[in-house]
Parts: structure tokens; C-alpha cells; sequence
């Protein structure tokens, strides 16, 4: 055999080789053939006003067009669905959430943090229309694996954000978990740099740190250590998230850099030299208020509301139904000595987010789900509705939820709205949620990357 025939035998065996050695192409990965949603009202995400009977173009993953049907040129062979009595939203993005904690809702521990009940949360999410989350801060190395597995395609469910493990104080926030790898909890200024560097080596979304104390029962992070993580952060180019309940502590982690607050300022309303300082410097501020409400909420009457809603039962285990409903978990959550400041923290909650968002600060959807009795998936659509009992319209909200979420995420160029360019990540509702934000629940499919990919609950 010549040489050159022997070559190019030897190319066709590398060729084969490599054709078995290649995991198969996911679904996520396959090229997306053009479709059109035709009819629909349309909201995108941007504050402006819906477009109705609309013409939305989506091939190859992503947004082709948008407009009035009749104004918009549809691609050749398209696939047009006939969306007429249909409201289309953008997907959800939840900016705090965790992930891995709990296995029914109600008990955590770090021997749930398995793949199994991480791949389970992120399509339980995706299920409830949430298309993106950031886990903030109680993640375990397999968080990494885990990402990268879906950005090549491997793993389904909610687009996946982490900031690995956060940054706590001894003997304080966060509680550690049996069976958890610990978070990082820094003494000093040099200390809390090393142990970034650390963090920065595998890459995380975002860096998370605690500031609190719980009601002054708890020791709380000091300044030097809070200002040397965030100086390392940045260094890394790494954003940084702070856990806070009080006004000083928020202020002075504004001063010293911080770019997002990750829950409310709960203990006093805010003030102009707050919001001066977080709109000049671009700090968004993420309210949690569903995750407020289900500290005390539990204790209050027979319970919420919404545990009859079956938008929320239809994701819940059966067996964590008949605990939050049962007499034994209602009189434990009824005794609960810091209901009082709880429901006063929820309120302050509501005051100082209609505050926020009225003075022109990033306001970002997040609910702090994960944890026990913070359902994933339903508290996202929670949140929405509390946002509108704070005082915000239902567009107002939503665009929270979407525009907002994504800049903030640092995903503005490529996702939060319904844009020509943008990825084809969206809600097909059955009702309009400008006419009642609980509509949002009235979820008929599920489009992640221009792929139908659930039929809502």
C-alpha cells in the first residue's frame, strides 16, 4: 500500500475514533429550524407597552423578529403556531436562589447536594418558567461540573449562575450543614484575600457574603473583612453580593463597593444618601420579599393562602403538603418568638422596595428559594405578586424579572427581553398578567433557546 492511501486510511480510522468517543448532540444543541408565534399579546420585558396580535420569529435559538403580524417577514418553511388569546413574557430569572439544600422542601443538609437533586431543582424551575438562576453562595465544587455540563449542552433545566461557596463568619451566617463542605468564613483582612484567590481559581458567576446578625444574636462580619473581600473581587473581576438586613450595614457596603444587595434593607426605611450612592454607582437591590413572607407566615392564621393554590401544589412533594397544613407544624411555626419582628421586617420589606424602585434604583427579581419552606419555582411567580403589593405595576414587575434580572446578571446583550438578537427564552400564558400579576401563573409552555421544552404545570 502507497503511502498516501495508507494515510488516508489511517484519517478515516482517527475520524470513526472520534465520531464514538463524542457524546451525543443534545437537544439543546441542535440547530433550531425557523417558527412563528402569530397572534399573541406580547410583552417584552422592556417597560413598553405590549404588542398585540403579534408576529414572533424565532430560528436557530433565537429572536428573529418581533412586531404587529402583517409588519414582520416570516422565514421560509417556517413553522407558524396559531397563538391568538396567548400573552408571551419573557422566561423568569431568579438572581438568588440555592440549589442542592433540601430534598422536599422542608429539611435541609449537605448530604442532599447530590447531581440527581441539582439536575431536579434546575428542571423544576424550568418547569415553573424560571429560565435562569444564580445560586448564591451554598454550593459545593460539583457546582462547576455541573455548569460547564450545560453550557456544553449535557444538562437540561434552568440556565445556571453560581457564586460557589460565600463568604460567612464563624459561629454566624450562613448556619453550616451537616455533610457540607463549609463556606468561607475569613478572620482577617488577609485571610478573606487569600481565600477569594481561592474562589477566583474555579471561576464562579459571582462572589457572596453575609453581613447580618440575626437580631443581634449572632456575630457579624467586620468591615475590614467585608472591604478586603470585595477589593480582592473586584481585582478578580469578580461582582460581589451581600446578604444585609440593616440600613448602616448596606450603606457602608455600598461605600465600600458591593454591587448588588442580595435581600431588603428590613430594619428602618432607607434614605436619600442610600439611594444617591446605589443609583450613582449602579448597585442593584434584590428584594426577597417571598422569602420574608415565609419566615412568619406559617404562623399566622391556618396558614398562607397560597398553600391551596394548586399552581403550588402540583410542584410540591405530598408528604411536605401534609406537614405545612398539619396542626403539629402550625402551632411549632405559632410560637415562634420573632414573629413580630418578622412581619414588622416583611413590612419594612414592602416600603423600602417601593421606595427603591420609585427612585430609580436597579431593582432585580430574587426570592431566596432553596432553603426550607422557600419553594422553587412557585416563589418566583410569589415574588411577582408581592412586588405588586408593594406598590409596583404588573409590567413593572415583570420587567424586574427580565430586563433588570438579566443586566444585572451581566446577560442584558443576549437575554431578559423579547429582542431581535436576543436568546429565544420565553412564557406562553393562557391569561394576561397586566390585568392581574397572578396570571403569570397560568402558565401554557415553557420556550428555552427557541425550543418548546414543558407544558407548564
Amino acid at each position: 500500500m502507497k503511502i498516501r492511501d495508507l494515510l488516508k486510511v489511517v484519517a478515516v480510522l482517527f475520524l470513526l475514533l472520534a465520531i464514538l468517543l463524542c457524546p451525543p448532540v443534545s437537544a439543546a444543541q441542535e440547530p433550531a429550524g425557523a417558527v412563528v408565534l402569530e397572534g399573541a399579546r406580547l410583552i417584552d420585558g422592556t417597560g413598553r407597552a405590549p404588542v398585540e396580535n403579534a408576529a414572533f420569529v424565532i430560528e436557530g435559538g433565537v429572536i428573529r423578529a418581533v412586531g404587529p403580524a402583517g409588519s414582520v417577514r416570516y422565514p421560509k418553511d417556517a413553522k407558524v403556531i396559531d397563538a391568538r388569546g396567548k400573552t408571551i413574557i419573557p422566561a423568569l430569572i431568579n438572581l438568588h436562589g440555592h440549589l442542592g439544600l433540601t430534598r422536599d422542601g422542608l429539611s435541609q443538609s449537605g448530604s442532599n447536594y447530590t447531581e440527581e437533586n441539582l439536575r431536579g431543582q434546575l428542571e423544576k424551575y424550568l418547569a415553573y418558567g424560571v429560565g435562569t438562576v444564580v445560586s448564591l453562595g451554598t454550593d459545593q465544587d460539583l457546582i462547576y461540573k455541573l455548569r460547564e455540563a450545560q453550557r456544553s449542552g449535557a444538562l437540561a433545566g434552568a440556565r445556571l449562575y453560581t457564586a460557589g461557596r460565600g463568604f460567612g463568619v464563624k459561629g454566624g451566617y450562613p448556619p453550616a450543614l451537616a455533610n457540607a463542605g463549609d463556606r468561607y468564613r475569613p478572620q482577617t483582612p488577609a485571610e478573606a484575600r487569600a481565600e477569594v484567590r481561592e474562589l477566583a481559581s474555579h471561576h464562579p458567576d459571582f462572589v457572596k457574603i453575609w453581613v447580618d446578625d440575626d437580631f443581634g444574636r449572632l456575630p457579624k462580619m467586620k468591615p475590614e473583612v467585608y472591604r478586603a473581600i470585595i477589593d480582592e473581587a473586584h481585582r478578580h473581576h469578580l461582582r460581589v453580593i451581600a446578604h444585609v438586613f440593616y440600613l448602616a450595614d448596606a450603606k457602608s457596603l455600598v461605600k465600600a463597593g458591593i454591587d448588588g444587595l442580595g435581600h431588603s434593607v428590613r430594619d428602618r426605611p432607607v434614605d436619600a444618601k442610600l439611594i444617591e450612592a446605589m443609583t450613582a454607582r449602579g448597585v442593584f437591590y434584590i428584594p426577597t420579599l417571598a422569602r420574608d413572607e415565609s419566615t412568619f407566615i406559617f404562623g399566622l392564621g391556618s396558614g398562607p393562602e397560597w398553600q391551596d393554590d394548586p399552581f403550588f401544589r402540583q410542584g410540591l412533594d405530598p408528604r411536605a403538603i401534609s406537614t405545612i397544613t398539619s396542626q403539629t407544624f402550625r402551632d411549632k411555626a405559632r410560637a415562634n418568638p420573632d414573629l413580630p419582628q418578622l412581619q414588622a421586617a416583611f413590612a419594612m420589606a414592602k416600603e423600602n422596595l417601593r421606595t427603591m424602585f420609585k427612585e430609580g434604583v436597579k431593582v432585580a427579581l430574587g426570592t431566596d428559594s432553596g432553603p426550607p419552606l422557600r419553594f422553587q419555582g412557585y416563589f418566583e411567580h410569589r415574588e411577582l405578586q408581592l412586588m405588586v403589593e408593594a406598590g409596583l405595576t404588573p409590567v413593572e414587575a415583570i420587567t424586574c424579572a427580565t430586563r433588570n434580572a438579566a443586566e444585572a446578571l451581566g446577560a442584558g446583550a443576549t437575554a431578559g427581553t423579547l429582542e431581535p438578537g436576543k436568546q429565544a427564552d420565553f412564557l406562553v400564558l393562557d391569561a394576561n398578567p397586566l390585568e392581574g400579576i397572578r396570571n403569570t401563573e397560568k402558565l401554557s409552555a415553557v420556550w428555552q433557546g427557541g425550543k418548546e421544552v414543558g407544558g407548564g404545570r
